[in-house]
């Protein structure tokens, strides 16, 4: 595991080159970015499909077949197919064991997390391709939410992937460390933010992020959770970041999920964003009917970060969770930040 760690810190402190394909993909039940562009990729996989999701089910009336079936057909074809799917602590529900039983019975690969891990990724390693961001496989996160994830060729992330995704398939997620290098981001830097419990790598790399905003902050959230009762939590520094730009005269824009069918994740919502409120938070909640499941941060129009990670202790502190961080990539933040302007118009005040 030591040699994971490794492998972490180095990539951080060296970066990736900026400059290879990437594909946002913003779901709205309107516009299913994700369930168009995905089976796609799978389609046309030659060598390995390794997955890593937090959630995966089958229903009677199909709504994840494209990208069960994809699978199934890919592995077919003699593609290497691996699924790693998270294990309750109760037994899986009735759909997510359809979905299990569908990918086992022609011989695919496919396996439950350690139960004693909370596996939150929503991972998909496609050749060179990597796929990170918010979608699970449910019916709720295709046909009714709000998602945000990133489609990126680069055999160099595609390879730091397949180095996270054994760690997981191995199940000994103990003792991880990273630590990521002192001194300045180079321009241009892709940070990944693959992070197993304990590690805190995006712990360490977000109020990173908000310490380099400017002029604009505008974040896309599922939860957001400040604890004024444990100041050690690392989602209380990223609130803390943001309440410190607020202080240096920079926009915050905050569009948050609001919880309707679950109360403990609307008090927490709404605490924090009352909190932020009183320094200058602009706030904003999702339309009724549409959950906001996304994690995207985009800064100064310049910065963006995607992940599975929500602000909450257990997201940063005890998960696993995948995402990635481009630093002065404009042209992303661009698209990011088109659609984040036509949701905020819809949004409720």
């Amino acid at each position: 595991m030591r040699g994971w760690a490794i492998a972490a810190a180095l990539l951080l402190s060296c970066s990736l080159a900026w400059g290879f394909p990437v594909m946002p993909l913003v779901s709205t039940p309107a516009h299913p970015a994700y369930l168009t562009a995905v089976p796609r990729l799978l389609a046309a996989a030659e060598g390995r499909i390794w997955v890593a999701l937090s959630d995966c089910r089958r229903y009677p009336d199909r709504e994840t077949d494209p990208l069960l079936a994809a699978l199934v057909e890919a592995a077919g074809r003699g593609v290497e197919v691996r699924v790693l799917l998270e294990r309750r602590e109760r037994k899986p529900l009735g759909e997510q064991l359809a979905a299990f039983s569908y990918l086992d019975r022609p011989g695919i690969a496919v396996a439950w997390d350690h139960p004693e891990v909370t596996l939150h990724s929503k991972l998909l390693l496609i050749d060179d391709w990597t796929v990170v961001g918010s979608t699970h496989w449910t019916k709720s996160a295709l046909e009714f939410s709000l998602q945000v994830d990133l489609a990126i060729r680069s055999p160099a992330l595609a390879e730091l992937a397949a180095e996270f995704f054994r760690w997981l398939w191995s199940g000994d997620l103990t003792g991880v460390e990273a630590e990521l290098a002192p001194g300045d981001w180079p321009t241009g830097a892709t940070l990944p933010l693959f992070d197993l419990p304990e590690a805190g790598i995006h712990a360490q790399v977000l109020p990173r992020m908000l310490a380099r905003a400017q002029a604009t902050i505008d974040l896309i959230m599922y939860r957001l959770a400040y604890y004024p009762q444990y100041p050690d939590s690392p989602s209380n520094s990223l609130v803390d970041g943001l309440v410190s730009a607020l202080q240096r005269g920079v926009r915050v824009r905050l569009l948050l999920e609001g919880g309707e069918d679950f109360p403990d994740l609307a008090e927490a919502n709404r605490f924090t964003a009352a909190y932020l409120s009183l320094y200058g938070a602009e706030v904003r909640w999702a339309p009724t009917g549409l959950t906001a499941h996304a994690k995207c941060l985009v800064v100064d129009g310049r910065d963006v970060v995607v992940s599975s990670a929500n602000w909450s202790y257990y997201s940063l502190a005890r998960n696993v969770e995948a995402g990635v961080a481009f630093l002065d990539a404009p042209a992303l933040a661009q698209v990011l930040d088109r659609a984040f302007q036509t949701l905020w118009r819809e949004a409720s005040p």
